[in-house]
């Protein structure tokens, strides 16, 4: 049986959630990245990236969002949870890395500024020039969803599971007033937090969608 190593709400959602589309029987392990539990021995052994996810096939690793998700969609029944090939592909993969690289990564000045600098100040800037980065990067994933419902236009596939963490991640309390309007990204958000393998995903991670607020929390159950 696969196992995802996971910390609720963090990008291992993204692969959480792709699991339950494709209807495979796994089992998960918190990484509690709030004690560093994804420095310890143990699962620095598994993973040396001290990341999630990690997804454990037979007694192998393998670790990346991109990585986990293309595996996912080979297992799967379905055929069309990625393009499987031509340029159709290669868009998939396209928004895959964008995801992974561009998006990803801006949200990090953000939310950790202290492993980017040691003074305050230091980390006060480092805030104030992510959230530069992070407002030109969403208003760009806003712009691109204009386009249809999803990232590859009409049709749904794993990419969107990725995208949604950054939908979700935008909502927190931090970024609360600071983003301006992302009209598209907002419906997108309200249409994936619908799916039921989203919903599943984000129960069992005790995550909650707040429209209102623009902030995902923890539920208390």
């Amino acid at each position: 049986m696969l196992k995802l190593y996971y910390n609720p709400g963090s990008c291992s959602l993204a692969s959480h959630a792709a699991l339950e589309e494709a209807g495979l029987d796994y089992e998960v392990e918190l990484v509690d990245l709030t004690k560093d539990a994804q420095y310890s021995v143990e699962y620095r052994d598994k993973n040396p990236w001290a990341r999630v996810p990690a997804l454990q096939i037979d007694g192998q690793i393998l670790t990346e969002n991109v990585a986990i998700l293309s595996y996912i969609a080979d297992c799967a029944s379905q055929t069309d949870l990625l393009p499987l090939q031509g340029l159709e592909k290669a868009r998939a993969f396209e928004w895959l890395a964008l995801l992974s690289s561009s998006v990803h990564v801006a949200f990090r000045p953000i939310f950790r500024p202290n492993r980017l600098a040691q003074t305050e100040q230091g980390q006060v800037d480092v805030a104030a020039t992510g959230l530069a980065a992070l407002q030109r990067a969403l208003a760009l994933l806003d712009r691109k969803l204009g386009d249809g419902p999803y990232a590859l236009g009409n049709q749904f596939s794993l990419c969107d599971l990725y995208l949604f963490v950054f939908a979700l991640w935008s909502r927190r309390p931090v970024l609360e007033g600071k983003l301006g309007a992302l009209p598209h990204l907002d419906a997108f958000g309200e249409r994936m937090v619908k799916r039921p393998s989203v919903g599943a995903a984000m129960a069992q991670e005790g995550m909650v969608w707040l429209p209102a607020s623009r902030a995902p929390r923890r539920s208390k159950a």
